[in-house]
C-alpha cells in the first residue's frame, strides 16, 4: 500500500532550523576554502589580507565571512572599493560601502579610476582593466600578498560558457581556479583567492537574506549588451529550463580541464628542459617534437617571457616562419608586442628593433662614477663595472671628454694585445651580430680616440689597468 501520508510542512521553527543549518555549512566551507588558500600564501607580518568590495550581493557576502573569519584569526583585513564614476549611483555605493565596512570592523580603502583605451577593449573589459590596475595598487600601497574576491560557482560556469563561444583551448575552458598566484592583470607577488568559487548565488541570496546581509544593486548587471550580461540574463536561464543545475555540472567539468592543463603543463616543462637554452629554444630539438607538442611548448615559453598567448593561426605562421625556413635566413615574426626572430638555430624573443631611428649626432657624456648610464635614445645603457682585473684607469674616464658616436664605417678595434686591429664590420661578422642590429651600438671615444664600441668590447691601445673600469653595453628591453 502506498504512502498516503503528506509531506510535513516546515514550521516556523523549523524553518530557522533549516536557514541555520544552510548557514553553517555555508561558513564552514567557506573557512575551509579560505584556509586552503592560506596554507599556499605567505601573510607577511601584519599586513593582512585584502577583499574587492563593489557592494553588490556577492561581495557583501565575502565581506561578512572574511571579516568574521579574520576577527577569529587576528588577521587585518581590508575593503578595497574602485569608483568607476560610470553610474550616477557610484557615489552613494561608495558611501554605502564605507560605512559597511566600518560596520564590519574592516579598514577601508576607496579608490576612483577614469578609463582609458575603451575604443581597444570596449568598456566592459576596459572598466576590467582598469579595476585590476587600482587593486594592484592598492595591494602595493597595504603591502597586500592576497587578495579576494566573490566570484562564486555561476560565474565560473559563465565564464566557461564565454570561452567555449569565442572559441577558447583549454586555458580558457579551465575558468576560474580557487587560487590563482599569476593572475594577467596582477603584478607578480599577489595571488588572487576566490573562496567563494563552490557556491551558487543561490546560496549566497538566502544566506544574505538569513543574515540581512545590505547590499546594492547595480542597473549595469541588467543590460545585456554586455556579454557576460547576455550569457546570465539570456542564455543561462534557458540551459537551466533543460538541465537544472548546470553550473555545477559546468563547473565539474571545468575542473577536469583544470587537470588537463596542468598535465600539459608538465609536459611542456619537460620538453623546456631538453629544448631551452639561456632563455632561447634550439630549432633543431624543437623539430624532433610532435606539432602538438611544439604548440604546447610555444604557449609555455612564451608565457614563460611575459607574453599573451598566441592564437592557433599566430602559432601555425610561427612554427612555419621559424621551423621551415633555410638555416642561413633570420625570419622576424611580430607579437604580442614584442619581436620573435631565428638567429643560429635559435628562437629568441626581443623587442629591441622598433620603428624610431637611430642617431645620427655625436652625444658628449660626462662620468662621475656612475655604475650606468641611460641612454633612451640608444635604447640602451652604458653599464661600468669598477674593480675589473682589466679595465680602463678610472682618471681616463673621468677626465674625457667622453663622446658616443654613431659608426661611419671605417673604424677598427684591437680587443686583445695579441691581436691586430680589426674593422668593426669584421668583427660584427665574427660575433655573429646581424646587420639590423648594428646601427643601434653606438661608439664610445676618449679624447677623440675610439675606446669602445657596443656589442664589441674595449680598445686596449688605450691601456688596461688591473683595478680598472669595464665597459658594458645593455640593450633596452620593452
Amino acid at each position: 500500500m502506498a504512502n498516503s501520508r503528506k509531506p510535513r510542512c516546515l514550521t516556523k521553527s523549523a524553518a530557522a532550523d533549516v536557514n541555520v543549518a544552510l548557514t553553517d555549512s555555508l561558513v564552514i566551507a567557506f573557512e575551509r576554502a579560505l584556509e586552503e588558500i592560506l596554507a599556499r600564501v605567505v601573510i607577511s607580518g601584519d599586513s593582512g589580507i585584502a577583499l574587492a568590495y563593489s557592494g553588490g550581493l556577492d561581495s557583501s557576502v565575502l565581506l561578512a565571512l572574511a571579516s568574521r573569519y579574520c576577527k577569529d584569526k587576528a588577521i587585518p583585513l581590508y575593503a578595497f572599493h574602485i569608483h568607476h564614476g560610470l553610474s550616477p549611483n557610484a557615489d552613494a555605493w561608495l558611501a554605502h560601502c564605507e560605512q559597511q565596512a566600518i560596520a564590519a570592523d574592516v579598514k577601508f580603502v576607496a579608490q576612483r579610476v577614469s578609463l582609458t583605451e575603451i575604443d581597444q577593449h570596449g568598456i566592459e573589459q576596459a572598466a576590467r582593466i582598469a579595476r585590476y590596475e587600482a587593486l594592484t595598487s592598492l595591494c602595493d600601497a597595504h603591502q597586500i600578498s592576497l587578495l579576494l574576491t566573490a566570484h562564486h560557482q555561476d560565474d565560473q560556469a559563465e565564464t566557461v560558457l564565454l570561452q567555449l563561444l569565442r572559441g577558447a583551448g583549454l586555458p580558457g575552458l579551465s575558468g576560474m581556479s580557487l587560487l590563482h598566484e599569476d593572475h594577467a592583470l596582477l603584478h607578480a607577488g599577489l595571488a588572487l583567492g576566490r573562496p567563494l568559487l563552490a557556491h551558487t548565488r543561490l546560496q549566497l541570496e538566502a544566506l544574505a537574506q538569513y543574515l540581512g546581509i545590505s547590499s546594492i544593486n547595480d542597473e549595469s548587471n541588467t543590460d545585456t549588451r554586455y556579454r557576460r550580461n547576455a550569457v546570465r540574463q539570456l542564455i543561462a536561464p534557458v540551459i537551466e529550463t533543460s538541465f537544472p543545475g548546470f553550473a555545477a555540472q559546468v563547473a565539474r567539468s571545468s575542473s577536469h580541464v583544470q587537470t588537463a592543463q596542468r598535465l600539459l603543463d608538465e609536459l611542456a616543462a619537460i620538453d623546456l628542459l631538453a629544448c631551452e637554452h639561456e632563455g632561447s629554444l634550439a630549432l633543431t630539438r624543437l623539430a624532433g617534437l610532435s606539432a602538438d607538442r611544439i604548440d604546447n611548448l610555444l604557449r609555455h615559453w612564451l608565457l614563460k617571457q611575459g607574453l599573451s598567448l598566441p592564437s592557433t593561426a599566430q602559432l601555425m605562421q610561427l612554427r612555419s616562419q621559424m621551423l621551415g625556413a633555410s638555416t642561413e635566413a633570420h625570419p622576424l615574426l611580430r607579437l604580442s608586442g614584442a619581436t620573435l626572430e631565428r638567429r643560429a638555430g635559435f628562437l629568441t624573443v626581443t623587442d629591441r628593433y622598433r620603428d624610431a631611428i637611430p642617431p645620427t649626432e655625436p652625444v658628449t657624456l660626462r662620468w662621475q662614477g656612475e655604475a650606468e648610464m641611460l641612454l633612451p635614445e640608444w635604447q640602451g645603457k652604458l653599464v661600468f663595472e669598477t674593480g675589473s682585473s682589466h679595465g680602463f684607469d678610472r682618471k681616463l674616464l673621468e677626465s674625457g671628454p667622453l663622446v658616443l658616436c654613431p659608426r661611419e664605417g671605417s673604424e677598427r678595434l684591437k680587443l686583445a694585445a695579441n691581436r691586430p686591429s680589426r674593422t668593426l664590420k669584421n668583427l660584427f661578422q665574427e660575433s655573429g651580430i646581424l646587420a639590423r642590429e648594428r646601427p643601434w651600438l653606438p661608439l664610445l671615444y676618449v679624447s677623440e680616440t675610439l675606446a669602445f664600441a657596443a656589442g664589441l668590447g674595449m680598445d686596449v691601445r688605450l691601456g688596461l689597468v688591473e683595478q680598472g673600469v669595464s665597459l658594458r653595453w645593455e640593450p633596452l628591453l620593452s
